[in-house]
């Protein structure tokens, strides 16, 4: 279903692009609607004129042109299809004008390569479409076409086209015209072969079909529109020639015009022309391009240059086999009819590129031998082999032609007679109304019609025929028998029958038959194959047309057209067509494929509509209505300055827009009457002022009314609402003290400060007291704290707890709800540095000695409770690696308790920080005083009584200090404080050894004091202990068992000299193994000292080994030299604690540790406790 309106509104369009089509769809139709020329008189009835001169033959041949010939046309071209499927926004439907056309030259033109006489046809066109839109302005759309097209003389065939196309646009502004010059394009078209639009000679029933390639290239300038790329393309096009009858324009001669319909390569209709050879020429013609727009033409008038010389080319045998030598005559005339003699003449048989030169004897003849020669028609179709011009051409100034056609076939006889179906024509007579019917508009009859079939006996043999007769045949069973005459080659003779088609004819095909030389007399007809023919048609029934519409309507109201109820009794589709009557008069022609059609009229009254429906047979119904239009009223549209207001607050309305869409006269007004006082003074005019005076909703009504005394009330309803509070104010107070804001509008407090805020508000009397204050003190960092009160004022107290920028609103609503704007307050909180309270300096410690400290910081509420508070516990070391020395947080938290084990490294401070969140800072440097603990020196021994020669194990095992200093002590002996071993002269300050313990083998008896002195890094602590020696009994066991008695049996054995040598071995320099290695081997006591491994209490097996160290040859340790006091250093290295025996403190050292306290500690308890000692470490 379409909706047209007859109101035409301006619309969005893209100039370009329906421009650039427009130049497409118009470069294939030049050239199409015929070649002409001009004119200098016109002719009223051309067949009077105009005689075939065909040897008497009725063929419709090749015509002849003169320069000077001219055709003028009246043309449209309808887009409205286009632009429906193109959407192309625009109101353009179809563009009118005319065509001229001349022929302007006749030439020789050299065509692949042959010499080829051909025309130049010009043709000046020029179409509008006018008050239309387009781009959004209402003008006129002008395009003009001049065309140059060359045409081949021998059969009209197009060589070659070239159009220029200038389009224009005028649109008009108020009085003044404006032009824009959209394009100028200028169109080649190039033809290979020329492109034959007819096939002389023209006969219905022929078909031919041509393929060709077409360049086409385009120039030209355009500010709008990009000028097309050339292209070059191949197609294929046919041709047939449908009918024969009345073309529907109505010129003189022209009533037996021929319908030449064109098709695509698939065999659509692309359009169609009748050719009217009184005219030489198309009468009409009409194209249709695939894009969806139609081009037709139809003439005005002929004008035929006068024919000086009249040129008659008489062939011999028009219809020719191949390669046949015939002859043709050629006899020149005056437009007298007198005949020219010593005319020179141009011969062209330019197929065979046959052309001479003769001249004219007394009779205006001369005659040309000729063969038909075996050239193929570029074009294929029909029986003919192929079908050649012969021209007669008279050069010069003014040009004369004649042109006849040979055509050469492969198969013929002497007589074929041929009844020719395909050349059929028939014409309809309804209501007094005659058309010839094609294949184009159908073969199709109602009961009623009368029908006249002209049927065609053609002679298509090459000698003239004898007469005979034809036997017709009707749909009805009906026979009549015409004669037929003699016929020449080629000659037609249609024999005509009327059937007035009976109402009870049944809806189908009807049939008429026809035989010519039923009898068979003619006996030299060499194909009776076709001289039999048929000829069908159908008979169906007039449609119905149904037309419903929803009248009256309003101007500019759709008005449905519903022709859905229209119907065809003999089935198959229709097609609608609904004609409108416009506001002036006029009708317009819309199609619908749905038969629904909306339209709308911009004026009252009453208007005509028709609907015509048209069935698949052509056969048409028609219906009308009468579309009663109403008036419509008048628009008014009324806007207000504000649709709510405060109460006691003016208002503006005004009439925006007036507007009577129907009226015809567009300077009478829309007369405007406000149903109030208006503050102005005037109730008519476009704008009104007033002032409510009460709340709530306000209505104010206008009233407009037409030309036409029709009336519109509209109204416009204002919101009068309450007055909202304005004018928030606030001080803000520090105590006693006024606050005032800086240069920037805020105010400045520190942490912890209590500020008050004291606001107001303004408002009518009548909602003053009732004002409602929320304070949001902290709005944007604590929305959720707001405070509330009543009344014209209100106070709330507020202390801020975080430094920086801080946003106090204020808001002020009234009973009905109305709130103030939000009043801000800008405070900046300045933010208060940590403080540290006096601590006390820590008394001097020992090492290993806890120290106490605890720190007070103070700061404000909300910074208390995130200060961060450490304790650099090395002021003098960066131990983060970041800021300062003294900033490190070795320890968080305000109490720190702590020692130190060794009072060389311990600090001499310690620092105390904190740091809020602001990053302010407070500290205190703390001095500490850790002093070194005197080490206290315990000595132990294993047998304080032992005999001369026994091992006794001295042990400072149990000496005290700190745990630091003890892994760093050093152990000093002195193994006789009575004698001076370092030469001092101090005999109780030699070192005789170094160490935490150590075996010693008493070499004498008596009594011996050994001192113990040990020392930390400052202070030194001395112990001594007196051994009581006794002298050692003498053993033969050991004497035995010593190696040198070993040694003096291998020396006995081995001979005398080793004898001697053991003699010389002192018995005092062997010593007996420690107790848990009485059943082992017996070692040196100088080995046992010499080993730093060796400890006789470890419990390693290893340990209680004694290496053997290397002596020289006086039996003495082997040493490098060096000072006692590297002695000692290496010594005190050697015999750390992890590296030294260490006696356990088990029940061993318990006992010994309480006889040693009572001072009962003699030989013989050692004994008891070595024994208890070893049968311990036994059973572990």
């Amino acid at each position: 279903m379409c909706r047209r309106s007859l109101h035409r509104d301006v619309s969005d369009l893209r100039l370009n692009g329906f421009i650039v089509v427009l130049m497409l769809i118009l470069t294939p139709a030049i050239g199409l609607f015929g070649p002409a020329g001009p004119t200098l008189g016109l002719v009223e009835d051309a067949d009077s004129r105009h005689t075939n001169h065909n040897s008497g033959s009725s063929l419709v041949d090749t015509p002849d042109w003169r320069i000077g010939d001219r055709w003028n046309y009246d043309g449209f071209l309808d887009v409205r299809d286009f632009v429906e499927e193109s959407g192309v926004d625009t109101d353009v439907e179809t563009l009118d004008g005319t065509l001229d056309t001349r022929v302007t030259d006749i030439y020789t033109l050299d065509v692949e390569g042959v010499p080829t006489l051909v025309y130049k046809v010009e043709s000046d066109g020029e179409y509008e479409a006018t008050d239309v839109n387009l781009a959004g302005y209402d003008g006129d759309l002008i395009i003009e076409i001049d065309t140059i097209e060359i045409i081949r003389v021998s059969d009209l065939a197009s060589i070659q086209q070239e159009a220029t196309i200038d389009i224009d646009f005028d649109y008009q502004i108020w009085f003044w015209t404006y032009t824009i010059h959209v394009a100028d394009l200028v169109v080649t078209n190039e033809y290979d072969p020329a492109l034959e639009g007819y096939d002389f000679p023209i006969s219905v029933g022929e078909s031919w079909e041509t393929a060709y390639s077409q360049d086409t290239t385009y120039s030209g300038s355009s500010d709008y529109v990009e000028i097309p790329d050339d292209t070059s393309t191949t197609n294929s096009t046919s041709w047939e020639v449908v009918a024969r009858g009345s073309s529907g324009v109505s010129y003189g001669g022209c009533g037996q015009s021929y319908n030449i319909t064109n098709y695509n390569s698939d065999g659509d209709v692309t359009g169609y022309k009748w050719y009217c050879p009184a005219i030489r020429n198309d009468i009409k013609s009409s194209t249709t391009e695939s894009i969806g727009f139609i081009a037709t033409h139809e003439l005005n008038w002929y004008q035929e240059m006068t024919r000086t010389r009249t040129l008659d080319v008489d062939i011999e045998f028009q219809l020719s086999p191949l390669d046949m030598d015939m002859n043709t005559t050629v006899t020149v005339t005056d437009n007298s009819g007198n005949t020219v003699t010593d005319q020179e003449v141009e011969f062209r048989y330019e197929i065979d590129e046959d052309v001479r030169t003769f001249t004219t004897d007394s009779y205006g003849q001369f005659v040309v031998d000729l063969n038909s020669g075996n050239s193929a028609d570029t074009s294929e179709g029909g029986s003919e082999y192929g079908s050649h011009g012969i021209i007669a051409w008279i050069s010069g100034s003014s040009p004369q032609i004649g042109v006849s056609t040979i055509i050469t076939d492969e198969n013929l006889h002497a007589v074929d007679l041929i009844a020719n179906s395909a050349g059929v024509t028939v014409e309809r007579t309804r209501d007094n109304r005659t058309v010839s019917l094609n294949s184009i508009i159908g073969f199709a009859a109602i009961p009623g019609d009368v029908l006249t079939f002209s049927v065609p006996v053609l002679n298509r043999g090459i000698m003239t025929s004898p007469s005979t007769n034809i036997r017709v045949t009707g749909p009805d069973g009906t026979s009549s028998t015409s004669a037929v005459p003699s016929l020449d080659s080629l000659s037609e003779q249609r024999v005509e029958i009327d059937w007035t088609v009976p109402a009870a004819q049944p809806v189908g095909d009807a049939a008429i038959t026809f035989v010519v030389d039923e009898a068979g007399a003619i006996t030299n007809d060499g194909n009776r194959s076709n001289n039999e023919g048929s000829f069908i048609l159908f008979i169906g029934r007039l449609p119905t047309a149904s037309l419903t519409v929803n009248s009256p309507v309003q101007t500019y109201e759709n008005a449905i057209l519903n022709g859905l109820y229209s119907t065809d009794p003999d089935g198959g589709s229709i097609t609608c067509v609904f004609e409108i009557e416009t506001v002036s008069g006029s009708m317009e022609t819309y199609t619908e494929d749905d038969c629904v059609y909306e339209a709308d009229w911009q004026d009252d009254g009453e208007f005509l509509v028709r609907l015509t429906i048209t069935d698949e047979e052509s056969d048409s119904d028609t219906v009308e209505e009468i579309i009663t239009v109403l008036n419509r009223p008048p628009e008014i549209i009324v806007d207000a300055s504000s649709y709510s207001i405060p109460v006691l607050s003016s208002v503006t309305l005004e009439v925006t827009h007036r507007e009577d869409m129907d009226s015809q006269n567009p300077f009478s007004p829309v007369d405007i009457a406000w149903q109030t006082a208006c503050e102005e003074g005037s109730s008519v005019s476009a704008r009104c002022t007033i002032t409510p005076k009460v709340e709530g909703e306000y209505t104010i009504e206008v009233i407009g009314m037409d030309d036409d005394g029709a009336t519109v009330t509209e109204s416009v309803t204002i919101d009068v609402t309450n007055i909202a509070p304005s004018n928030p104010t606030a001080e803000l107070w520090n105590g006693m003290t006024r606050m005032t804001p800086d240069s920037r509008g805020v105010y400045s407090a520190e942490e912890g400060d209590s500020i008050e805020f004291r606001g107001s508000a303004e408002d009518s009397e009548n909602d003053i007291d009732s004002l409602i204050h929320l304070w949001s003190p902290d709005a944007e960092d604590h929305p959720e704290i707001q405070h509330q009160s009543v009344g014209q004022h209100s106070t709330i107290e507020h202390m801020y707890t975080t430094a920086g920028l801080h946003l106090a609103t204020l808001i002020v609503t009234d009973d009905d709800g109305a709130n103030s704007e939000t009043l801000t307050i800008a405070i900046e909180i300045v933010n208060l540095a940590p403080e540290i309270d006096p601590i006390s300096n820590p008394l001097p410690v020992a090492e290993d000695s806890e120290i106490s400290i605890s720190a007070s910081v103070w700061d404000t509420t909300g910074d208390i409770d995130t200060l961060q508070n450490c304790f650099d516990l090395d002021p003098e070391e960066n131990s983060d690696g970041e800021g300062e020395a003294n900033d490190d947080c070795d320890l968080e938290g305000t109490i720190f308790i702590g020692s130190w084990p060794d009072a060389q490294t311990a600090p001499s401070s310690l620092v105390f920080h904190t740091m809020d969140d602001d990053g302010e800072r407070a500290s205190v440097e703390i001095p500490i005083s850790v002093n070194n603990v005197k080490p206290s020196a315990h000595l132990s021994v294993s047998n304080q009584k032992p005999t001369e020669g026994d091992v006794v194990i001295l042990s400072a095992n149990m000496t005290t200090d700190s745990a630091f200093d003890l892994e760093n002590m050093i152990y000093n002996w002195d193994l006789d404080t009575s004698v001076d071993s370092d030469g001092d002269g101090n005999p109780s300050n030699d070192i005789d050894h170094v160490g935490i313990w150590l075996e010693w083998k008493t070499d004498s008896h008596g009594t011996r004091s050994v001192k113990l002195t040990v020392s930390d890094e400052t202070l030194v602590d001395s112990v001594s202990i007196t051994l009581m020696i006794e002298e050692a009994p003498f053993n033969f066991a050991d004497l035995v068992s010593s190696p040198i008695f070993i040694i003096l049996i291998i020396l006995v054995l081995a001979g005398g000299g080793g004898f001697a040598y053991m003699q010389m071995r002192k018995p005092e320099d062997l010593i007996e193994a420690p107790p848990e290695a009485r059943r082992g081997r017996k070692v040196s006591m100088d080995d046992a000292f010499d080993d730093p491994q060796f400890d006789p209490f470890s419990e390693d097996e290893d340990r209680r080994r004694v290496t053997e160290q290397a002596r020289d040859e006086d039996g003495e340790l082997a040493q490098i030299p060096e000072d006692n006091t590297a002695k000692v250093e290496e010594t005190t290295e050697a015999t750390k604690p992890e590296d030294s025996p260490v006696l356990q403190l088990t029940e061993l050292d318990e006992v010994y540790e309480q006889a040693r306290a009572a001072d009962t500690l003699d030989n013989e308890v050692l004994s008891e406790l070595l024994d208890e000692d070893e049968s311990y470490s036994e059973e572990e």
